[in-house]
């Protein structure tokens, strides 16, 4: 059931990080990346390649740079595109 959850909050929101993941369902971040990876092989979510920094805070953990996103919303990554860590950074 809690697969299903997060592959409809991963839906819901577009892409989301495992920062945020962890917040919403509180779970801890090695348990989730667990189910994570199953949804991934699946062909249900992507993780999108991390970024080098966030463009806000730019000190945030990693967990706040790893993001996923549905397949079927699968957008093409530009080399312009910007990340935040939404953690501790406003949505632009």
């Amino acid at each position: 059931m809690l697969l299903e959850e997060i592959q409809t909050h991963i839906e819901q929101k577009g892409r989301t990080s495992l920062a945020q993941l962890v917040m919403h369902f509180d779970i801890e971040a090695h348990a989730l990346e667990g189910m994570l990876a199953h949804l991934i092989r699946k062909g249900r979510i992507q993780q999108l390649p991390t970024p080098e920094r966030c463009h806000g805070c730019t000190s945030c953990s990693t967990a706040a740079l790893q993001f996923y996103e549905c397949c079927q919303k699968s957008r093409a990554l530009d080399q312009e595109q910007q990340f935040y860590c939404h953690s501790c950074c406003p949505n632009p």
